[in-house]
């Protein structure tokens, strides 16, 4: 990172690269090294911390003085944090980058020259994968009725095979070339800056999970194309996400569930959401259902049919009463209409 202009507030960058941190010291600062040590463009990084009480913001402040800090008195949650963070951006283009990972190489300079050189894109995202290899699924397609009854009831299985992959997404594709998806993971989302300030970012109503999907699927409607480019490179996520912290698994995933709803309902409002959600409700029970009877039949499958009876069984309880009290923070899972474009 070159060293900071006499009036570093005038100076624009290429790349403005924001952080939001709560609890999360160790990680951030091995993402922040990796940074400073494989990207090649011109970048700056605005960490946005949600009143950690590991020291984050200290840290910061003390051994990284070229990073724009910005220390919140409260946890203000993802969406707004992200916000915060754009809002201070004075890059060209925003890299919102989850804390728990880090890079190997110069994956964000390819990215954002590839960006560059696509004035069709607005939005971008690469290859996230486990420090061990896996890859993550993080491209996905629109959330909607016919998407959840496509997959649900496996109806996919009657489209040509070539088709089943980019009818999908998620981890029923290769993930091996370039293709335009409906939204992608919070965990590294690459856009022109237009795209915030036109939208206003994230809908603030969320405060985690939903928020990325919610927003890469309004900003679709704004007519913004949005790329996951897997060739780029590899951006890897330890997963060693705050809400781990807090909540257990199966809260984690509700939430990510309410996350789904509250995104179709800020969209699309609370009655076609309910529609949506009788949609999953369905599915989920069909699914269930037979993954019980298989499990039934005895065969050298019968454990893993169970098990996935099992969460079926969960996630019909979920769709039936989603807003069940989970602990911890509250999700966004019902609003009443669809937010107006801009800052929310």
């Amino acid at each position: 990172m070159p060293p900071p202009a006499a009036d570093p507030a005038a100076r624009p960058v290429v790349l403005s690269i924001v952080i939001v941190s709560w609890n999360s010291r160790v990680d951030l600062v091995a993402c922040i090294h990796s940074l400073l040590r494989f990207t090649s463009i011109e970048f700056e990084v605005t960490v946005v911390d949600n009143a950690s009480s590991d020291g984050s913001a200290e840290l910061i402040r003390t051994s990284f003085p070229s990073v724009r800090l910005i220390a919140n008195s409260s946890n203000v949650g993802f969406a707004r944090a992200c916000n915060q963070g754009m809002a201070d951006a004075r890059g060209r283009h925003i890299l919102l980058l989850n804390s728990d990972t880090y890079v190997a190489d110069d994956v964000i300079g390819r990215a954002v020259r590839l960006l560059e050189s696509r004035p069709d894109i607005g939005m971008l995202g690469v290859e996230l994968c486990f420090p061990d290899g896996r890859r993550q699924h993080t491209a996905a397609r629109a959330l909607g009725i016919r998407q959840s009854l496509l997959e649900r009831l496996w109806l996919y299985k009657l489209l040509a095979s070539e088709r089943r992959g980019e009818a999908l997404l998620g981890g029923y594709w290769e993930e091996d070339r370039e293709i335009q998806v409906d939204w992608l993971a919070g965990a590294f989302l690459l856009l022109r800056r237009e795209l915030f300030e036109r939208s206003g970012g994230f809908d603030q109503r969320f405060f985690m999970y939903g928020e990325d999907s919610e927003w890469c699927m309004r900003l679709g409607k704004l007519g913004y194309k949005i790329l996951y480019a897997p060739r780029v490179g590899v951006v890897y996520h330890t997963g060693a996400v705050s809400a781990h912290a807090v909540w257990t698994e199966k809260e984690r995933l509700r939430r990510c569930y309410e996350g789904g709803l509250g995104a179709y309902s800020a969209l699309y409002g609370r009655r076609r959401a309910l529609l949506y959600r009788l949609a999953e409700l369905i599915g989920v029970t069909v699914r269930g259902s037979v993954y019980k009877a298989a499990s039934l039949v005895g065969t050298g499958n019968a454990g893993y049919y169970r098990q996935q009876a099992v969460f079926y069984r969960w996630l019909v309880e979920f769709y039936v009463h989603p807003g069940r009290e989970t602990g911890g923070n509250p999700s966004a899972l019902h609003f009443p209409e669809p937010a107006e474009p801009g800052p929310h």
